[in-house]
């Protein structure tokens, strides 16, 4: 054993020690003759460290692949985490770009602050020679950060704030968040802000703490601190509740390009919210909004164009940005879409590109397209009739509370059409539908009770159901109440 591997009591000297290229004590020469004992020793790290420098063939050690391999393994079988990743990798890499890699992270393992930045960002996004693995990014990244990198404190506190492909650890969270924010990171004073209002992280939900983060992080100019004071300053009924220091963050955090700010801000001049209302204002942040990509700013512009109450009537805006949100999966755009194919409103009239945006919609959840769409196949307009495909429709809207497509699927169940027969479920949708205030179906109890066909004929049950929807407005139910006394006239 050569004395270069024991220090002055006779213990021996860890290969890691003597790896800092930041320390005074950095000799790499000894730490590969380290690194050498203590694997022949059995030490795991040591037989990953020292299968490096056979690999790389570094501080005097000769290129031994096939023991450095072996190496490698023999420490993955013992649980050595970062052997088993190089095992994995020099599976699927050939041997130069393994020559490549192993040479950067033996630069890393000296706690090169430039090579461990590199490795960070490979194995937190992935690469074509390595796999994303987060726990490993976040072991090189806590060098720069012990380096006093503030990006990597900040990054390192959120991954473990969030709990980012590793195991949330507030402890570890706070630490290296607090770190950066002293280093001055605007965006790590905005984390500290989150996670006391969003109790992120296993902790205590506190208004006035995270007041005081975002504030700090709003001053230091961090456009999302921005926007999350506004949304405080407009919360109602908080000693923080201020209009005016609303309109204020909402407004600096939409000149820095904050895309939901700028839908708030052009809001608030749409409706003249604490400020005098400005139509002019309002469409540019609105449009900046929708440029930015925020769907809700495009369906609520859209919505004011078409309707032309707050803003100018403008059918080509309002088609245009409906389309960029329904090509986006946004299910009420897609509905006001196909509605406006299906009227001829703007566009063409067009049922089959009604039916496909209806279909989307309804794929997605969206309840008045179900419904719709269930209309569709039972009219069989753009498609042929099809009464299981509008029952199924009309059972998906019913589910989410649609009560026209509680009381057509109870007409359907009553009937047996496009259904099995189940006349008492049928009744009973049909009658909840009629309590939803829905007077259609109030009309079709009516008609049931009168015409005797499905159900036992009762003309004052059909009086009463037809009398509930002709007081809704039902012109159909008046009319047959009128049809009904003529009757009884001429009996």
């Amino acid at each position: 054993m050569s004395d270069d591997t024991i220090s002055l009591d006779g213990q021996y000297v860890p290969a890691r020690s003597l790896m800092d290229c930041g320390s005074m004590g950095y000799d790499l020469k000894k730490a590969a003759a380290a690194a050498e004992r203590r694997a022949e020793a059995g030490v795991l790290d040591a037989q990953y460290l020292y299968a490096l420098f056979l690999y790389v063939g570094d501080a005097g050690v000769s290129i031994d692949r096939k023991t450095a391999c072996e190496l490698f393994s023999l420490a993955a079988s013992g649980g050595c985490r970062p052997a088993s990743i190089v095992e994995a990798e020099i599976e699927r890499n050939s041997e130069e770009t393994m020559e490549g890699l192993l040479g950067l992270r033996l630069r890393g393992e000296q706690r090169d602050v430039d090579a461990c930045s590199k490795l960070f960002d490979m194995y937190d996004h992935g690469t074509s020679s390595v796999r994303k693995d987060h726990a490993e990014a976040i072991r090189w990244y806590t060098v720069c950060a012990e380096n006093d990198d503030v990006a990597a404190q900040n990054t390192i506190g959120f991954m473990y704030l969030m709990g980012k492909g590793i195991r949330k650890n507030r402890e570890k969270a706070v630490f290296w968040l607090q770190k950066a924010a002293e280093n001055g990171s605007a965006e790590a004073m905005y984390h500290m802000g989150q996670m006391y209002d969003q109790g992120l992280c296993d902790t205590e939900p506190d208004l006035a703490k995270s007041v005081e983060w975002f504030s700090r992080a709003a001053d230091a100019g961090d456009t999302d601190a921005l926007f999350s004071m506004g949304c405080i300053c407009s919360t109602p009924k908080t000693k923080y509740t201020d209009g005016r220091k609303a309109i204020s963050y909402f407004e600096k955090a939409a000149e820095q390009g904050h895309a939901e700010a700028q839908y708030q801000i052009g809001m608030i001049y749409a409706y003249g919210d604490g400020v005098k209302r400005d139509p002019s204002v309002a469409a540019h942040w609105l449009e900046k909004s929708c440029e930015n990509g925020f769907q809700q700013a495009m369906v609520d512009y859209s919505n004011m164009r078409l309707d032309g109450q707050l803003l100018p009537m403008d059918y080509e805006k309002a088609a245009h940005w409906l389309t960029v949100a329904a090509e986006r999966c946004n299910g009420y755009a897609q509905y006001t879409l196909a509605c406006m194919y299906g009227n001829g409103m703007y566009f063409e009239q067009d049922d089959k590109e009604a039916f496909k945006w209806f279909t989307e919609a309804a794929e997605m959840g969206e309840i008045n397209s179900q419904y719709c769409l269930a209309r569709f196949y039972y009219e069989g307009r753009a498609v042929g009739r099809d009464p299981k495909m509008a029952a199924v429709w009309f059972d998906q809207a019913a589910d989410q509370g649609h009560p026209a497509a509680k009381a057509f699927l109870g007409m359907m169940r009553v009937t047996g059409s496009g259904v099995e027969r189940d006349v008492e479920q049928g009744l009973k949708d049909l009658n909840e539908a009629a309590e939803s205030d829905f007077p259609d179906a109030d009309f079709y109890l009516g008609k049931l009770y009168y015409d005797g066909e499905f159900v036992e004929k009762n003309l004052s049950r059909a009086k009463k159901h037809l009398t509930r929807a002709a007081k809704k407005g039902d012109p159909d139910a008046a009319a047959f109440l009128e049809a009904m006394k003529r009757e009884r006239r001429r009996w």
